[in-house]
């Protein structure tokens, strides 16, 4: 794996990133209802009319330009099934063009997508699609996406020839990606924040136990990202694991972490971190509904 980007994905980052600043971000996401938005179909057209959902091929091994993409799609707090698209949607083969929401076999209860969905993948043996009735009701979560509440789903359909193994370790990888991204976001706005906000006459952020606390965070995010992109590069399943386990374990220490220095004012809703923050317990409670990551990663490495 090369850790400098080509010219190529370059390229497209700095593409996708030009439609991001138009038309995502903090500001977007206030506007779609904050830590509780609609889903953001406008978001969804342009990123697919543009191109940049549709990177990786059909059954392709290395999704790693896609990877790329939805790191920015999270960071930009993109209110939008992208993790689905760029790297679920290959393994299926599919046609699937509008919202799809992914649930594990025998899940109940808040289901992100879920009441917006199109389409609802099941991901149990065999693979199951399940166009929903528009009976699922939204709920109220402060999860920063829009959340279905799923209690019984029709049969649907099995998608011969999907292996639902693989499924599930693109589905891993692509909630580490959406990790890292808010996780990046997180942190670039508290160092901003530790750097204007001043006691005893100096800004906290030269405080030496906070620079302490951000440099073990941005050495957990950095790790976090370079798994997750070997995930997406390898199309291992190990490596999603792995790289899933990471990012939780990564996601726990960063907001505690970006919390702690903003104080109180970083649950307010005037504020913008927890639209950040509170996105990351909505992907760790989907990263444990897919089987414990750590216990998956034990799995692969060692046979027991």
């Amino acid at each position: 794996m090369d850790f400098a980007l080509n010219s190529d994905q370059q390229a497209v980052l700095e593409a996708v990133g030009t439609l991001l600043s138009r038309h995502a971000g903090p500001a977007r996401l206030q506007q779609l209802g904050g830590d509780e938005p609609d889903y953001d179909h406008d978001l969804e057209k342009r990123l697919l009319e543009a191109g940049f959902l549709d990177l990786a091929t059909t059954r392709s091994t290395c999704r790693l330009d896609a990877a790329l993409v939805l790191e920015a799609v999270s960071g930009a707090l993109g209110s939008c099934a992208a993790g689905w698209r760029l790297l679920v949607a290959p393994t299926l083969d599919t046609d699937l063009p509008g919202p799809v929401a992914l649930v594990p076999d025998g899940r109940r209860g808040p289901v992100r997508f879920a009441a917006d969905a199109d389409a609802i993948v099941v991901i149990g043996s065999p693979v199951r699609l399940v166009r929903p009735d528009r009976s699922i009701a939204r709920v109220r979560s402060r999860l920063g996406w829009p959340v279905g509440e799923v209690r019984e789903l029709p049969a649907g359909g099995d998608l011969d020839g999907v292996d639902p193994a693989e499924v599930r370790t693109w589905a891993r990888t692509a909630l580490a990606v959406e990790m890292v991204g808010a996780m990046q976001l997180a942190l670039d706005m508290t160092v901003r924040h530790v750097s204007d906000r001043r006691q005893f006459d100096r800004a906290i952020g030269s405080f030496q136990a906070v620079q302490h606390g951000l440099a073990e965070c941005s050495v957990a995010v950095e790790g976090a990202r370079w798994l997750a992109l070997e995930a997406a590069f390898t199309g291992s399943a190990a490596a999603a694991a792995a790289s899933l386990t990471h990012a939780v374990d990564a996601s726990r220490l960063v907001f505690g972490r970006v919390h702690q220095y903003h104080g109180a004012m970083g649950f307010t809703r005037e504020y913008d971190l927890h639209l950040a923050t509170m996105r990351l317990l909505a992907l760790r409670s989907e990263a444990e509904a897919l089987g414990s990551p750590a216990a998956a990663c034990a799995a692969e490495h060692w046979t027991i």
